[in-house]
């Protein structure tokens, strides 16, 4: 039966399964907890898809568990999971007992005294017996004792800061690599991006961070590879514990029992908004000042309501985080009211970081904002959904080094006088729109910026067919060595001027109208590129038509949501010889194997074909091989 087709019939049947491994014969509270399921799973009518999955993950662990040759590894991953389930299951418990208690007559006081049950269960799983230890006596706790020696091998003061900045994060947060340097640099920690890099590069090296790289479920063979870059990063929970004891004790962040920071600006120079708590510095708010404050992050605050009033009394603010750092795009911020950032944002001389990433309500970025911001060197806006416009005067901001707009839909233009911020090294989302009597401006006007290294360009909707000379003097960005582009039109823009500079590195494009390689993107106009990434649009081949010509540097190779496009494995071989990483698309990958990958609409169902056959009619001479995720995860059928 399957669990995720109907859980309600198929849990049962697996649970007594279950029941059976040993890993629970000494897990009586599972078990108990599990049988307590058992008898009341049908008062259960709505599924969360957690404990769906919870529940599909435990039956796997169960299947494989005699079979894996593995053991010890097995009983480690599965007692996790049994660990994970059994919270699940007491909070589906407790929600069927609320329910059951409110149908009832007389359940007042069993209502209340679930609830606060339930609140003293969630206490207890938020700070686990083992965090208490660690929390109250860690300076002599043997697992502290053993990570601070990691710790204590990080070189500089600054290394050990940046590292301890983490602790505010949740456990199980991914955080990206990019917004942590963005942070570090805006707190003074660090000048330069190569300097946070390889801060990065030491904390995993001394595994006080672990690499995250999401792996899509449904590929289960052939297993994706390991991608040689990590831009993503978790924290292990005991190296949290020992961030959050040291934190505090330096004075860092202010942490309440739970562990959890919270915003209070009389004992820390950095402040964080947290979701739920009462002292926010809301209108009603504004007494609390602290001249001293160099940081306000926003953890998980969903709704910001800032009085300016109280915003523009911070004279000594460095960081200024509002915006969204969770990896989830889909993550909600909504401001109450944008009003702060024309008048709160005034006299904030030393501000050097600023992110309203994926904030909601904000159309327009004042021109006060260019005007006081003398020290601004980074200014997050991506994924500002409603941003219209940028402020004309932003060539004021003297000291900008990061600019990004990407994802912000509803810009037409860039200012003209961004031309004129000679301090830039990464502008991204750099819009070309449809060329009006606005003069806006245009990539041949960024060839005064001499720092720039990253450049990002969108072609919005309102680019027309066949416009002229967009790409013109792109060459002349000699310092150039990542450039992103992505089509927002289907109709391709006139893109025949169009000339990558010599010392590019990295090239990223995304719904590319072309059909062949262009003229621009064949081995003899990109000798020096090391990375090379399309995603989606219309491309059918990789044949530039040049002969014995390669691409002979890359090394990273990442083709993906290519519907149309047919490669040969061998034929990337030859035209990539120094490849050490390729991802092809997974919707039709020929091999040598004489088989060619394919996945159904639905992304239910996904088999091998032999090469010279169709979907529908296969070989004679070999079998097609078929997976479904709608079985067992491991299981493949052969068919003729």
């Amino acid at each position: 039966m399957l669990i995720r087709a109907n859980p309600a019939k198929a849990i049962p049947a697996m649970l007594n399964q279950v029941l059976t491994n040993p890993i629970l014969n000494h897990n009586h509270e599972l078990r108990d907890s599990i049988k307590w399921f058992q008898n009341h799973f049908p008062t259960i009518n709505r599924w969360h898809q957690e404990l769906i999955d919870d529940f599909s993950e435990l039956e796997r662990h169960h299947i494989h568990y005699k079979t894996d040759g593995d053991e010890i590894s097995r009983r480690k991953e599965m007692e996790a999971l049994i660990k994970r389930i059994e919270d699940s299951l007491f909070k589906s418990k407790i929600e069927t007992e609320l329910r059951i208690n409110d149908s009832s007559q007389g359940s007042n006081k069993s209502l209340q005294k679930l609830k606060h049950k339930q609140k003293q269960k969630q206490k207890r799983v938020e700070l686990p017996e083992t965090e208490k230890i660690i929390m109250a006596e860690a300076a002599e706790n043997p697992t502290v004792k053993k990570l601070r020696v990691s710790y204590e091998r990080l070189e500089k003061l600054e290394w050990k800061l940046c590292l301890l900045f983490l602790a505010i994060f949740s456990e199980n947060a991914v955080l990206k690599k990019r917004l942590l340097i963005y942070w570090w640099i805006g707190e003074g920690l660090i000048t330069k991006e190569e300097e946070g890099e390889e801060i990065f590069e030491e904390l995993l090296k001394l595994e006080l961070i672990i690499p995250y790289q999401y792996i899509d479920p449904r590929i289960i063979f052939p297993l994706p590879k390991k991608f040689p870059i990590v831009s993503k990063c978790q924290i292990h929970p005991s190296v949290r514990y020992m961030l959050i004891t040291l934190a505090r004790e330096s004075g860092l962040f202010d942490f309440d029992n739970l562990g959890e920071p919270h915003f209070n600006t009389n004992t820390s120079p950095r402040a964080c908004v947290f979701h739920g708590h009462k002292d926010l510095p809301s209108t009603n708010k504004s007494n609390i000042i602290n001249d001293k404050l160099r940081t306000i992050f926003n953890v998980n605050e969903s709704y910001l309501s800032i009085n300016p009033e109280w915003l523009i009394k911070l004279k000594s603010l460095v960081v200024l985080q509002l915006g969204r750092w969770q990896d989830d795009p889909s993550y909600h911020i909504e401001v109450v009211d944008e009003s702060f950032l024309l008048k709160g944002l005034r006299g904030q001389k030393h501000l050097k970081y600023l992110s309203l990433r994926g904030i909601s309500r904000i159309t327009s970025i004042p021109r006060s904002i260019a005007k006081e911001l003398v020290s601004l060197e980074i200014l997050d806006l991506r994924a500002c959904h409603n941003l219209e416009s940028l402020p004309s005067n932003i060539s004021s901001l003297k000291k900008l080094t990061h600019l990004d707009v990407t994802e912000c839909y509803l810009l037409e233009s860039m200012p003209k006088t961004l031309g004129e911020v000679y301090s830039l090294q990464v502008l991204k989302g750099f819009v070309i729109g449809k060329y009006s009597k606005k003069n806006p401006c245009k990539i041949s006007d960024l060839k005064s910026l001499k720092n720039l290294k990253r450049l990002g360009v969108h072609i919005g909707i309102e680019a027309s067919s066949g416009q002229q000379e967009v790409f013109k003097g792109l060459e002349n960005l000699t310092s150039l060595k990542t450039l992103k582009i992505s089509w927002g039109v289907q109709d391709p823009v006139d893109d025949k001027s169009l000339c990558l500079p010599s010392s590019l590195e990295k090239l990223d494009l995304e719904c590319v109208p072309h059909e062949q390689i262009p003229e621009w993107l064949k081995p003899s106009k990109v000798g020096q590129l090391k990375k090379l990434y399309i995603k989606g649009g219309n491309l059918k081949s990789l044949d530039h038509g040049e002969e014995a010509a390669k691409w002979n540097h890359v090394e990273i190779l990442r083709l993906e949501y290519l519907n149309h496009l047919e490669i040969q494995s061998q034929d990337v071989k030859n035209w990539f010889p120094s490849l050490k990483y390729e991802k092809l698309p997974r919707s039709r990958r020929k091999s040598q194997s004489g088989y060619t990958f394919h996945i159904d609409k639905d992304g239910k169902r996904f088999y091998y074909v032999p090469t010279n056959s169709s979907t529908e009619e296969t070989s004679s001479s070999k079998p097609t091989i078929e997976f479904s995720l709608e079985a067992n995860s491991n299981s493949c059928s052969h068919f003729v």
